[in-house]
């Protein structure tokens, strides 16, 4: 017997099954609505395990996104970088704050959004394909860190309390004990030579007293005394002044001395030089004026009348007898 089947029907039911399985599909990813989702960021700085993919945004409890991916920051990887989709008609504003909310005893959380009471509006930050919302860890965050941290310095704490309490720690204390036992043991049985010798301790320190009192009496009339010495160095000190500028002054009158010394010893060789020649030749000729003089009053010793005639007769002229 022949099948009667329309395979023509069959196709048109397969193809409808398909395209509503997408609109299903479709439909659930967008939560149930025909909402516009504007993208956003987070940079998460702690853990965010209990947060998943399509994990849900609420703004003050009110659902207004999800979360669309979670990855490690490339640039740095401290920080997790989540991509958020969040209903356009909601108002970001500069001032807003996200935080990881554990979401009941499921171990799962979600993100907070709090804050936006400022009128300006989240500006895309510089870099970034969208605006990025600062990141801020939740209560339950910064206790989960405390305790992690008090955790580890117990566990630091415990482990040095292992090592202070070892068998070789635990017999040293004990012979330090038996030590201090039998030090207090030997205190008490010289308790009288200690009193004694606390007895001596105040004396001597009754008679530092007195000596201290007298010592300051001491520096008291050191300070005089160097108050005077200071007084007598200063005196010293213009004494001293006094000779150097005397000194000065005698140094002075020896290189006026020592120039006029000089002085003088330069003039007698220039009298020297232009004196004695002069009063040589006067020498010579008052030598042949004293000699001259000597001939002629040789002269009128045995000539007199030449005084009066001159020099020596003429000669007898022709036809005059001699006389």
């Amino acid at each position: 017997m022949e099948s009667k089947v329309n395979y023509s029907i069959v196709g048109l039911f397969v193809i409808l099954l398909l395209i509503a399985s997408m609109v299903t599909g479709w439909w659930l990813h967008s939560g149930g609505t025909n909402r516009q989702y504007n993208p956003y960021l987070v940079f998460a700085t702690d853990s965010v395990s209990g947060l998943n993919s399509d994990s849900r945004v609420y703004y003050h409890g009110v659902d207004v996104g999800y979360v669309d991916s979670i990855r490690i920051d490339r640039e740095n990887p401290d920080s997790i970088r989540i991509r958020l989709l969040i209903d356009h008609t909601v108002p970001i504003r500069a001032d807003i704050r996200a935080q990881l909310q554990p979401q009941g005893v499921t171990g799962l959380s979600v993100l907070n959004l709090k804050g936006g009471g400022s009128g300006k509006p989240l500006a895309p930050a510089p870099g970034e394909c969208c605006p990025v919302i600062p990141y801020e860890p939740s209560l339950f965050s910064k206790l989960e860190g405390g305790i992690n941290d008090t955790m580890v310095r117990m566990v630091a704490v415990s482990e040095r309390l292992d090592r202070l309490l070892r068998e070789e720690n635990l017999d040293a204390i004990e012979r330090t004990v038996h030590q201090l036992d039998q030090i207090t043991g030997a205190l008490a049985s010289e308790r009288d030579q200690m009193r004694s010798l606390l007895q001596d301790a105040a004396e001597t320190v009754e008679n530092t007293a007195s000596l201290t009192a007298k010592g300051d009496r001491l520096m008291g009339h050191a300070e005089s005394t160097l108050s005077s010495v200071d007084e007598a160095v200063g005196k010293v000190s213009s004494a001293m002044d006094s000779f150097e500028s005397t000194a000065a002054r005698v140094s002075t009158a020896a290189d006026a001395t020592v120039g006029f010394s000089q002085a003088g010893e330069q003039a007698a060789r220039e009298i020297s030089r232009q004196t004695l020649p002069d009063m040589s030749l006067l020498i010579r000729d008052l030598r042949e004026l004293s000699r001259r003089l000597s001939a002629f009053t040789s002269t009128l010793d045995a000539n007199p009348s030449r005084a009066l005639i001159g020099g020596d007769q003429r000669p007898a002229g022709p036809g005059e007898a001699a006389q």
